[in-house]
């Protein structure tokens, strides 16, 4: 029965990480992605990014590092700078709440 118990309490967790984690995402990071995630919008000639699945995941090769290196420092797959209007978050949001935009961004689907 204690297993059945910690695994509701770790779905839990895992809830109130994505519900936090959409608060966040809708707070600072919706305006260039879009709500949906689906990014799109144009900054000259930078395109904001489609962050929903499938292609968040072939894009950063289903690695949380990798994701939370492209928010926290605004560099890509390649540790290569993002486009400019990406800015780098670290300072303004902890790693904990961009893991939970991380947990948000996995239950994103295109």
């Amino acid at each position: 029965m204690g297993l059945v118990l910690c695994a509701s309490l770790s779905s839990v967790a895992e809830a109130q990480n994505v519900e936090q984690g959409k608060t966040l995402f809708l707070a600072h990071c919706s305006a260039c992605h879009l709500a949906s995630g689906a990014g799109g919008v144009h900054f000259g000639n930078a395109v904001s990014a489609d962050l929903r699945a499938p292609g968040l995941e072939t894009t950063y090769h289903n690695s949380d590092k990798l994701l939370l290196r492209a928010i926290l420092d605004a560099r890509d797959e390649t540790d290569e700078p993002l486009d400019a209007p990406m800015p780098a978050w670290r300072g303004k949001l902890t790693q904990s709440e961009a893991q939970d935009i991380i947990a948000y961004l996995k239950t994103l689907k295109s």
